[in-house]
């Protein structure tokens, strides 16, 4: 497989030449919790993105008082760590992966709206760390396999109905990596499951309010061609009535995100993500849905550059602003001004 091929080259070229400057900045500041929060500001320069496509808003999209609440954990659920939980009402672990803890919260608050109306109790452990996937891009092994022992060593101390992302590159992680990773340990993966999977059958029992909206899709490379998920994350929107799907030509091709990619061949990437937004264009489509926060960056900031007025979300957004008399409130602003 020249994916491997691509991977073991990579590795050997860090074995025998080490990182370039850029890789070990972002590699070492992935590595600890503290400095990615201080270093946050730095991603738009390190990503050559605008500080609003960082947290997935494009042009004229920005509604500070909206995007800038906090999950409330009272009304919400969300528990930090082993606090106390009610016994009457079943667990769901969330893992948010960096960009969407550091960068794009409101895909959290989201996801929490949805498994609280779906009866959960939502945990998202202390000291979580990244899911090794930007190591293994840099073509570091080690620290990726020491990610991924680190990470399922705390998810494997709770007891829950399930493990959900709402990360797509996470996700894939997850479930193609961190078995060969783990290999040598002795350790056995914890299952996680998409967003999207987890949600395929449960949505019958909630209640939409209707809506009258244009949308189009985009196929995350990490969740279709990895997971095998887009023709889930179509039936999803399907279930929101009112809710129309354009689809685009080539939905399935690369935004051009493409993880490190973006911090260390900007041009090539920018290349890739106009095409992609001169296709989101095409059809006059006043939001494009995708179920991973790196394209949605990329997606934002490209459409963006072309002067296009669209919003970008995440498919749980869709469906959480979309919940009738939801208790959590979820009004995203994205949603709220490309709505017709």
């Amino acid at each position: 497989p020249v994916t491997a091929i691509i991977q073991a080259a990579k590795e050997q070229a860090v074995r025998e030449t080490g990182r370039g400057v850029i890789q070990s900045v972002i590699a070492g500041a992935l590595k600890h919790e503290d400095v990615m929060r201080s270093l946050a500001w730095l991603a738009p320069v390190a990503l050559h993105f605008g500080a609003d496509a960082v947290a997935g808003r494009g042009k004229g999209r920005h509604d500070k008082k909206n995007s800038s609440r906090k999950v409330r954990s009272a009304e919400c659920g969300v528990r930090s760590g082993g606090g106390e939980h009610r016994a009457t009402r079943k667990k769901i672990i969330f893992y948010p992966g960096c960009a969407i803890r550091y960068f794009q919260r409101d895909i959290e608050r989201a996801t929490v709206t949805v498994l609280e109306r779906l009866g959960y109790d939502v945990i998202v452990p202390r000291n979580l760390k990244c899911c090794g996937r930007p190591f293994l891009s840099l073509g570091d092994r080690k620290t990726a396999t020491s990610m991924a022992a680190h990470n399922t060593g705390i998810l494997a101390t709770y007891d829950a109905e399930a493990v959900i992302t709402s990360c797509a590159s996470c996700g894939l992680t997850f479930k193609a990596e961190y078995p060969h990773l783990l290999a040598s340990s002795g350790m056995h993966p914890v299952p996680v499951m998409d967003i999207h999977e987890f949600l395929s059958d449960k949505l019958n029992v909630l209640d939409f309010r209707q809506v009258s909206r244009r949308i189009t899709w985009h196929d995350p490379c990490h969740l279709g061609r990895g997971q095998g998920l887009a023709k889930t994350a179509r039936e999803l929107l399907s279930r929101v009535p009112g809710m129309t799907l354009i689809e685009m030509e080539r939905p399935d091709r690369c935004c051009g995100f493409g993880g490190i990619m973006r911090a260390t061949d900007p041009g090539l990437s920018q290349a890739i993500g106009r095409a992609k937004a001169l296709d989101i264009m095409q059809t006059a489509a006043g939001i494009v849905v995708t179920g991973c926060p790196g394209c949605r960056m990329q997606l934002a900031d490209s459409l963006r550059r072309e002067n296009a007025g669209v919003a970008v979300v995440h498919t749980v957004q869709v469906i959480a602003e979309t919940i009738s008399n939801s208790e959590c409130g979820i009004r995203n602003a994205e949603l709220v001004k490309a709505g017709t």
